[in-house]
């Protein structure tokens, strides 16, 4: 197993590192050598001190979970784009209550706030007592390399690690700010190369979960990765970085083989290529310490917004550095030269090209040039509802079944417009939770055994290439061959007006229509927002209500900018006001386009003034990401606006 990825920046990190190595040698280690102890808080961390909250306080059958966990430095300022550092010990007891922060990225996707500081994991544990030595389930999320978080409900929920494993998820660099290469950034490195920061996160993650999950009853040597879409490029990676070796020991893919094609990882030059590209765009250039300079000055919302930008030149990719990935993921597996063992890999049946295409393909190289076994799965279940409506199994339907939260589904309509969905309920019931029972009980024997098979409820065989062996996972789960010809191509819902529900508000009098197919929002609505409601899990685009007082503002403009300046700094770029009157009421109404964390908005906002309060519905969206179903989509949701 390699040593520390972290390089110390001075002798003062290296005296820490090694007195706090020397202080918790106890710590993840093996039988023996530590008396057991009850899982309790405060744990002892290599870092100090932490507490957690039950997720599950039943006696005797309690879960803990401990969120934000730091695994490695804050990568700020010169540590931008340097692999992680280790962390700083702390005094006291560290409360690890909140979500840590998630990695910068173009969107509002996930929980916690947004901060270059993004280096934490969560775990949730079921265990008693450290010597329990549970399996341990690191996961890996979704949003391909440049958005998403470990943080959430969904990927923390607590009934999977009732199965019998330690839970654990990961926020890590991503976008630009993790995947980065630049000719002068590998000039710099004392391995001669750059790119796959978000990758050493991973690892340095990895070595934390040796180091570390025995005090939470966890194996640390019996570690399983695992991650969907994005998530399952991130396993594909660690299994190919030599870096990585003997920190796991099985992976799980779901819907993320891609990343095996052979143009599925950038060359170096590639890489360095795009890397200028987009210096170029942040209009730097000059010497290479000039350049580093530059780049380490602009704020991440700059790099972001300028990797994001049509013409950027850039995109992010993982990257044949020489070190980290020697090369290609396709031509590591293709040598027989990545991580040799157990693996899982599968997608939903409407993926087609994943699974006529690159699922057989990461399956066959597998089974060709590594001792170990594979199995293959194509998850086939649909809730009732949707499947009378035709439904196929789209992207990342069988998270919330891997997971245990069922209720989660009806927050992934948005992944399943392709595939015929045309409502969000999805009218899940006993199947549903079959189906979520089996799932877990195969991925929890699998992270036990490196075999799915369950005594008693599956065989599942391994994958051959001359037969392509997989199991079909709906309300029954049953072995087939033909692997590559298993996929139906999904049924996109027939493009129609969308129905229409209405929302009222007893308080200012007023309602307004929006599409059937939205669905309201119940937590962290925003500062002085008391309604929103919107497409997707993320309800964007959204139409939302916001009541402040009438002293912020003489006028909508000056109200509006108070708020947006309250609402994560957002700035205003253009504000067009006009008086209109909709259905026999005078309002303010303004065509609005404003700029924040996660790019550009554009906005329809009306407001008046009510019982002394300004009284706001704004229709938004972010268009580069979440456009608007049609051209006046944001108009006719204005023109339902009734005030009694």
């Amino acid at each position: 197993m390699p040593g520390f990825l972290f390089i110390r920046l001075s002798a003062v990190l290296v005296t820490v590192a090694l007195i706090t190595s020397t202080a918790v040698s106890c710590v993840g280690r093996g039988p023996g050598e530590a008396k057991p102890a009850p899982i309790a808080d405060p744990i002892k961390t290599e870092s100090g001190l932490i507490a957690g909250s039950l997720a599950v306080s039943e006696p005797g059958k309690e879960v803990r979970i401990y969120k934000g966990v730091p695994y490695a430095a804050p990568p700020v300022g010169d540590l931008r784009w340097k692999p992680p550092q280790p962390v700083m010990p702390w005094t006291g007891v560290r409360q690890c209550t909140e979500w840590g922060n998630r990695s910068p990225q173009t969107g509002e996707f996930g929980t916690g706030n947004t901060s270059e500081d993004c280096l934490y994991l969560n775990i949730t544990t079921p265990a008693k007592t450290t010597a329990d030595r549970l399996p341990v389930m690191v996961f890996f999320h979704g949003g391909g390399l440049t958005i998403g978080s470990g943080n959430g409900p969904l990927y923390n929920h607590y009934a999977l690690p009732q199965h019998g494993v330690v839970l654990v998820t990961v926020n890590h660099r991503l976008g630009p700010m993790g995947f980065l290469a630049h000719p002068a950034l590998s000039a710099e490195s004392p391995h001669n190369s750059s790119g796959n920061y978000g990758v050493l996160d991973l690892i340095a993650a990895l070595q934390w979960v040796q180091r570390n999950i025995s005090a939470f009853g966890g194996d640390p040597n019996n570690v399983t990765i695992f991650g969907e879409s994005g998530g399952g490029g991130k396993v594909l990676s660690c299994m190919a970085s030599p870096l990585a070796k003997g920190l796991f020991h099985r992976a799980i893919i779901q819907s993320g083989s891609a990343y095996a094609a052979p143009t599925g990882t950038a060359t170096r030059e590639q890489a360095e290529k795009m890397g200028q590209n987009l210096a170029a765009k942040l209009g730097i250039s000059g010497t290479p310490a000039e350049v580093l300079a530059a780049l380490r000055a602009k704020s991440w919302q700059e790099i972001v917004d300028a990797a994001s930008a049509s013409d950027s030149g850039y995109n992010t990719m993982l990257t044949a550095d020489g070190w980290v990935l020697p090369d290609t993921v396709h031509n590591i597996f293709q040598q027989g030269k990545q991580n040799d063992v157990p693996l899982i890999v599968g997608a939903q049946e409407g993926e087609v090209t994943e699974l006529s295409t690159s699922i057989p393909r990461v399956a066959t190289l597998m089974a060709t040039t590594a001792s170990s076994k594979v199995y293959t799965y194509v998850f086939s279940h649909v809730p009732s509802r949707w499947k009378e409506e035709g439904v196929v199994a789209f992207h990342g339907l069988e998270l919330p079944y891997v997971f245990g939260l069922l209720e989660a589904i009806p927050t992934l309509a948005f992944l399943g417009r392709t595939s015929g969905v045309k409502q969000p309920d999805p009218g899940f019931g006993d199947k549903d939770r079959v189906v979520a029972e089996h799932m877990m009980r195969m991925w929890v024997q699998f992270a036990k055994t490196g075999n799915p098979s369950v005594p008693g409820l599956v065989d599942w065989p391994p994958y051959q290439p001359a037969i392509e062996q997989y199991l079909d996972i709906g309300y029954e789960l049953k072995a087939k061959t033909g692997l590559s010809k298993a996929a139906v191509s999904p049924t996109p819902a027939a493009a129609q007006p969308a129905g229409e529900v209405t929302y009222t508000n007893s308080e200012f009098g007023f309602s307004l229509k929006y599409p059937d197919n939205w669905i309201p929002k119940t937590g962290d609505l925003g500062p002085s927002v008391i309604w929103r409601v919107g497409a997707g899990s993320y309800c964007v685009p959204t139409v939302r209500v916001i009541v402040r007082d009438r002293s912020e503002g003489a006028d909508l403009k000056e109200v509006f900018t108070r708020h947006l300046a309250a609402d994560g700094n957002k700035t205003i770029d253009s504000f067009s006001a006009s008086k209109v009157t909709i259905n026999g009421t005078e309002l303010e109404q303004a065509e609005v386009t404003y700029t924040g964390a996660v790019g550009k908005y554009d906005s329809l906002t009306v407001g008046l003034v009510r019982k002394g309060k300004w009284v706001i519905i704004e229709v938004f969206t972010v268009p580069a990401y979440f456009p608007f179903a049609t051209p006046t989509q944001k108009t006719d949701i204005i023109s339902t606006v009734q005030f009694q």
